[in-house]
């Protein structure tokens, strides 16, 4: 079968359509090739239906899903031939592209414009993709390069330096207008230095990611942990309120 403008082209991802030569290649994929089929090979649902038309215009299998002869060739061939196996079968099953466009020399734009006659109009990005990927598997056509990641602007996160001591607590005054004597960090007035880096990396928009609120509620905890021991038991400081009265 070739893929033509008169009946709907392929659009499946290319990766998913490769993966299925090679597991077919080498393991065999049951017959008949249905959805069930797919779904075992690891085809999510959303891709099943789109999959399926694409082996059958891509003609590796027919419309009962038996492999056809293209599909049990590429099974076959030895190592050395199967690359010159996939283009024929590529140059085939691609003719009518083939004579607007060269996947070895042509780029996008020129893909692009040799599937404009293609159905659905709508998946001639995906047809364009899937035929680019195809024939980068044969070995024709550039290699495909990671684009270089762009800077984000305006999204960048700014933690500012926080100030020893900015986040002091008061201990509380006891009914004599004393300290009350707790704990050290009481007395101090000031959280444990590994508690209050922690608090320093807040960020200062109000605003973050729930990935950005999950980290940090687990490093706070692993921080809390280390900062203050866990015991089975507090002792309550003892109350100066005899001592006021022994005064009296």
């Amino acid at each position: 079968m070739t893929v033509t403008p008169d009946r709907p082209g392929p659009y499946a991802p290319g990766s998913v359509i490769i993966d299925l030569i090679e597991r077919h290649r080498n393991k065999g994929l049951p017959a008949p090739v249905n959805a069930d089929v797919l779904a075992r090979a690891g085809v999510s649902d959303s891709l099943i239906q789109r999959t399926v038309q694409a082996l059958q215009t891509l003609d590796l299998i027919d419309e009962n899903g038996a492999p056809t002869q293209i599909f049990e060739g590429l099974r076959l061939a030895p190592e050395a031939d199967y690359k010159g196996r996939v283009a024929e079968w590529l140059r085939g099953t691609y003719a009518d592209a083939l004579q607007y466009v060269d996947p070895a020399t042509d780029g996008e734009t020129a893909i692009r414009d040799a599937f404009r006659q293609y159905n659905p109009v709508g998946q001639q990005p995906r047809m364009v993709t899937l035929f680019a990927v195809l024939f980068r598997y044969a070995g024709i056509g550039p290699e495909k390069t990671t684009p270089t990641p762009r800077k984000r602007v305006g999204l960048t996160k700014v933690v500012r330096p926080i100030p020893a001591g900015a986040f002091a607590r008061p201990a509380p005054r006891d009914s004599g207008g004393g300290r009350n004597t707790g704990s050290h960090h009481q007395q101090s007035g000031a959280f444990p230095p590994a508690i209050a880096g922690v608090l320093a990396t807040l960020p200062v928009t109000g605003t973050w990611t729930k990935a950005d609120r999950d980290a940090f509620v687990k490093a706070f905890e692993a921080v809390l942990d280390f900062s203050i021991k866990i015991v089975a038991r507090v002792d309550q400081p003892q109350s100066n309120e005899g001592a006021d009265h022994a005064t009296v």
